[in-house]
C-alpha cells in the first residue's frame, strides 16, 4: 500500500441529466466531469487522493467543492477562480449518454502549471489526468508538467469528446505528447475512433504500446475490455448480473479501480496480473452502469467486493 496520495489533475464541473419522470422530461444536476469522477472512484474504493484543478467560488462550486471533500477527496492542489461553474447537459441515447457544454471560458480551464513543482505531485505513486483539461490551455500545461515531474506511475485516459474540439490536428498532438509518459493508456472504442478515423484498435493500441506505455485498456461498452500488453492481447469480459440504467461514468470507473488496485497492491508485472486488475474493475463499472450518474454512482470498496471484487 502507498503512502502518499494519488493525484488527479483535470475537470470538476456539474452534469444536468436527462430524467424521465411523472410530469415528463427533467434535469437532475449531478456532480462530474471525468478526472473527478475518478478521484470520487478511487477514493470510495478506499485510496488516498488529490484532486488537482480549478474549482468557481460561485454557488455552485462552493457546492461542488463540498462534494468533492465529502467524498474523502483532498482538495490542497485545487484553485478558486472567478468564473460560472461549467454545465454539461447530459441527454441519452438508449444509455449512453451525450452532452453538450455550456460557460464560457471553462471553470476546470485555470489549473496553473505551477502544481507540478509541488511535493504531492512529484511524490504520487500514481498521477492520473485526460479528458477536457487536455483541451484548455493553462490546464493541458500543468498536465504536460506534472506527467514530465512524477517519480510515480502516470496513467492517461483521453476520454475524447469530439463536439468540444475545434482544433484537431492541435489536439491530437497534445494527445500524442501526453501518451510519451504515460505508464498506463486507457481508450474506448469511440476515442478511438474519433482520434484515429480508420485505425483499429488493435493498431493504435500497438502503436501506444509502443510509445513506452506497460499496457493499454480499450473498452468496449457492454462487450468489455481489450488489455493489451507486448506480450499478449486479452478481451475481459463484463461480469453478468447487472442491468445497464446509465453508462455515465462507466470508463472513469474502470480507470479507478485500476487507479486504485496499482495504489493498494503496486503495479502489475506480467500480462496475466493486469487481466487480472482489468477483471476486477470491469465489476466496479458494471456496478457504476447499474445506477444513476458519474461521481454519485461510484460504489464503495463494501459494495465492489460484496459483488464480487478481489481487493
Amino acid at each position: 500500500m502507498t503512502t502518499h496520495p494519488v493525484v488527479c489533475i483535470g475537470e470538476a464541473l456539474v452534469d444536468m441529466i436527462e430524467t424521465e419522470s411523472d410530469k415528463g422530461m427533467v434535469y437532475l444536476p449531478a456532480w462530474g466531469g471525468s478526472v473527478m469522477n475518478v478521484a470520487c472512484g478511487v477514493a470510495r474504493l478506499g485510496s488516498a487522493v488529490e484532486f488537482a484543478g480549478s474549482l468557481s467560488h460561485d454557488p455552485l462550486g462552493a457546492k461542488l467543492r463540498s462534494f468533492i471533500a465529502d467524498q474523502g477527496v483532498g482538495l490542497n492542489l485545487a484553485v478558486d477562480i472567478d468564473t460560472q461553474t461549467t454545465i454539461a447537459m447530459t441527454t441519452f441515447v438508449n444509455a449512453e449518454p451525450r452532452y453538450s457544454f455550456y460557460g464560457t471560458p471553462r471553470s476546470y480551464g485555470f489549473c496553473p502549471p505551477a502544481i507540478a513543482s509541488r511535493e504531492q505531485v512529484v511524490r504520487a505513486p500514481i498521477v492520473h489526468s485526460g479528458s477536457l483539461g487536455v483541451l484548455e490551455d493553462l490546464t493541458h500545461d500543468a498536465i504536460v508538467e506534472s506527467f514530465q515531474a512524477a517519480t510515480g506511475k502516470v496513467t492517461f485516459d483521453p476520454n475524447v469528446r469530439p463536439a468540444m474540439v475545434d482544433d484537431w490536428d492541435t489536439y491530437r498532438a497534445r494527445v500524442g505528447q501526453l501518451l510519451q509518459y504515460a505508464n498506463v493508456v486507457k481508450y474506448s472504442v469511440e476515442d478511438i475512433e474519433a482520434l484515429y478515423p480508420n485505425s483499429s484498435p488493435d493498431t493504435v493500441a500497438y502503436a501506444t504500446l509502443a510509445e513506452g506505455a506497460s499496457v493499454v485498456i480499450v473498452t468496449h461498452a457492454g462487450d468489455g475490455a481489450d488489455v493489451f500488453t507486448t506480450a499478449e492481447h486479452t478481451r475481459v469480459p463484463i461480469p453478468s448480473g447487472h442491468d445497464v440504467i446509465d453508462t455515465t461514468g462507466g470508463g472513469d470507473s474502470v480507470m479507478a479501480a485500476i487507479i486504485h488496485q496499482m495504489a493498494q497492491h503496486g503495479t502489475p508485472t506480467d500480462h496475466a496480473g493486469w487481466v487480472h486488475v482489468v477483471s476486477q474493475a470491469l465489476i466496479v463499472s458494471a456496478i457504476v452502469c447499474s445506477r444513476r450518474g458519474g461521481a454519485i454512482a461510484m460504489p464503495t470498496g463494501d459494495e465492489a467486493r460484496a459483488a464480487g471484487a478481489e481487493f
